[in-house]
């Protein structure tokens, strides 16, 4: 089963969702304390197959940032990006952000 990761972050941390194909639900799966960490954990994640598509979430200017630190692996898996400060938004608000997009 095809499996997308949805990472939402701000300056501060990364919350990390998995989206299994077909399915309208998120599953949180955690939460890194810092954004330093996100690019070794998403890089280790995909080379294990843990996701086959990624989507990022973050406002403009912190999502530039996560971009130009991914790996060529990771970036490969990249399918959407949506550049807004939805760190706070009840998982309702971000489903539906995801769905515009999957």
């Amino acid at each position: 089963m095809q499996v997308t990761w949805v990472v939402v972050a701000d300056h501060d941390r990364a919350s990390i969702y998995a989206v299994p194909r077909g399915m309208a639900r998120l599953r949180e799966l955690g939460e890194l304390p810092s954004i330093a960490e996100l690019a070794p954990y998403l890089d280790e994640a995909r080379l294990a197959g843990r996701f086959d598509e990624l989507i990022l979430v973050a406002e403009p200017t912190c999502l530039s940032g996560l971009r130009e630190r991914l790996s060529a692996t990771v970036r490969d898996a990249l399918v959407a990006e949506i550049a807004k400060d939805l760190a706070g938004a009840s998982r309702e608000t971000l489903q539906e952000e995801i769905l515009r997009v999957l």
